[in-house]
């Protein structure tokens, strides 16, 4: 079994991608904590918020860009340092359009409870950064698409531990509160791309400036990921939605309490998380479509049984974990935690089915199932929110994520095939 992990290419990637998800969010969570504290629940919630914009507003203004760029990639059609000139020019519009969006946004008193609260001179510095946000985040998904796994795996490691540590820096040493938020948030943006560029410059030679727009690659790129970008908004809107909607009809204290859920319930998905890539560069390759299949199946074999047992130790310590972590004030979001991880624990599966769709060119079929999730979603959070708060939050985002699950099984259509592999699985544990 050692001999096979140590010669096992695909292991190896998938434990470093796991020893970072672990190492960053320990780094996450220690700072969080203090951050959380220091803040209390309002000033959480504008912190929330700021987060909560940026998430929903990149992939909203994709345009399926980033799903493209991650197959065409990935099926070594392009080679990544032949378009990094559309790939930069690209990022740039669309923040462009991102920022011009949120300002008239706000100017219009559009942002809801929590985002028309917060100073224009707040969101505006964070603004200024999407280009450079942009750019980053395309040319880390480069790298993954290419297979460097390890270079990617480094600039994780940077991405994930230099936020906590400048946001604690600014919040919990300096006590600049909301402002110290602001400015944590916009370095993080400069250093983050600055350092990007670094790692990337020898593999892609991205500040070769000589490079040619090529048109035809930005044409297939869009036309391939345009199926998937109703998709990709709709994951965004299954993974936040909840939190949107509280802040926008709910005072910002609710959205503090709430935003714990996500945080704690959503560390449930390193361990799928470590692989997905590995797993769509996989299936990406492969011409063998019952293969492609197979392997799909042992992947969501192990990590439904594992990640499920993780979640019912989490539902079971989730008072202690809220009470150790953040304190009595928080308390209030230990029951929407448990039924929100309900949800996270089950949309395991999604995580892994999903990307046997895009081996198999269905994109598609991701954009049918992530937009069922996302109307269930939306629905019952209108339905459910205003009587129930947090706790009517939590159910809705559950049910979104259980209704997702749902429809990329029925896609798969082999259920013979998921469950002789569970069985399987579950031998070899006995």
């Amino acid at each position: 079994m050692l001999d096979r992990i140590r010669k096992s290419k695909n292991i190896k990637d998938g434990l470093g991608f796991l020893g970072t998800g672990i190492g960053s969010q320990a780094i996450i969570f220690l700072s969080s904590i203090f951050v959380i504290r220091e803040l209390g629940p309002e000033l959480r919630a504008y912190y929330a918020f700021l987060g909560i914009l940026g998430f929903f507003l990149v992939p909203i203004f994709s345009f399926g860009f980033i799903s493209g760029l991650n197959y065409y990639i990935s099926s070594k059609k392009y080679q990544a340092k032949d378009v990094t000139k559309s790939v930069i020019t690209i990022a740039f519009i669309r923040s462009m359009v991102i920022i011009v969006t949120v300002l008239l946004l706000k100017f219009f008193d559009l942002l809801g409870e929590t985002g028309n609260k917060l100073s224009f001179w707040y969101l505006l510095p964070i603004l200024l950064t999407f280009p450079l946000n942009m750019m980053k985040e395309s040319f880390h998904r480069m790298l993954l698409s290419d297979s460097q796994y390890a270079r990617a795996n480094k600039l994780n490691i940077v991405y994930s531990s230099l936020s906590p540590v400048i946001v604690f820096l600014f919040v919990v040493v300096f006590k600049m509160e909301l402002v110290g938020v602001v400015i944590a948030i916009v370095s993080t943006n400069i250093l983050n791309f600055i350092i990007t560029i670094f790692f990337v410059n020898k593999s892609f030679q991205v500040l070769d400036f000589k490079k040619s727009y090529n048109k035809v690659f930005v044409k297939e790129v869009f036309r391939y990921g345009i199926k998937g970008w109703i998709g990709d908004i709709a994951v965004t809107t299954s993974n936040r939605g909840d939190q949107l909607i509280l802040s926008y009809f709910l005072p910002p204290a609710a959205l503090g309490l709430y935003s714990i859920c996500g945080s704690i319930g959503q560390l449930v998905w390193i361990l799928p998380g470590s692989v997905r890539q590995i797993l769509m560069n996989q299936n990406a390759e492969m011409s063998n479509v019952e293969n492609r299949k197979k392997l799909t199946a042992r992947y969501h074999a192990f990590f439904m049984i594992t990640g499920l047992v993780i979640t019912a130790v989490f539902i079971l310590l989730a008072k202690y974990m809220v009470l150790f972590l953040f304190g009595k004030e928080f308390l209030p979001a230990v029951v929407p935690l448990q039924i929100y991880l309900v949800g996270t624990g089950i949309y395991i599966g999604t995580m892994v089915l999903t990307k046997y769709f895009v081996g198999e060119k269905e994109i598609i079929k991701n954009t049918y199932i992530q937009l069922f999730s996302a109307v269930v979603g939306l629905i019952t959070a209108l339905l459910l929110i205003g009587d129930y708060g947090i706790v009517g939050a939590a159910l809705s985002s559950s049910l979104s994520y259980i209704a997702s699950y749902c429809m990329a099984l029925y896609f798969f259509n082999d259920f013979k095939l998921l469950y002789k592999q569970l069985n399987i699985f579950k031998r070899s544990l006995s």
